[in-house]
C-alpha cells in the first residue's frame, strides 16, 4: 500500500512541474512578479513531493489533507487531484 501513495505523490510532483511550465509561459509574456512567485512555489512543492514520496508522513491522512488544501490554494488544481486520489486510498486503507 505504501507504493500506491508513493505513486500518487510522485504523479502530483510531476504534474506540478507541468503546471509550472504554463506559469513560466505566462511570466514570459507578462513579466509580472506574481507569476514568478507562483512558479517558485510550484517548483518547491514539486521538488519536495518528488524527494519525499517514499516518506511515511504521506501515509498520515490528517497531514495529507492539510497538504492538499495548501496545494489547492498555492500551487495548482492538477497536483491536488492526484493527492486527493492518494488521500482517499489511504483513508480507505486506514478504515479496514
Amino acid at each position: 500500500m505504501v507504493k500506491k501513495i508513493s505513486f500518487w505523490v510522485r504523479l502530483a510532483g510531476w504534474s506540478g512541474l507541468i503546471s509550472g511550465s504554463s506559469v513560466l509561459v505566462l511570466y514570459q509574456y507578462t513579466h509580472n512578479i506574481m507569476f514568478l512567485i507562483n512558479l517558485i512555489t510550484i517548483i518547491l512543492f514539486s521538488a519536495y513531493a518528488l524527494a519525499t514520496s517514499n516518506d511515511k508522513r504521506w501515509k498520515n491522512t490528517d497531514w495529507l489533507l492539510r497538504v492538499i488544501l495548501i496545494v489547492l490554494v498555492f500551487v495548482s488544481i492538477l497536483p491536488t487531484i492526484f493527492l486527493g486520489i492518494g488521500y482517499f486510498i489511504e483513508r480507505k486503507r486506514n478504515q479496514h
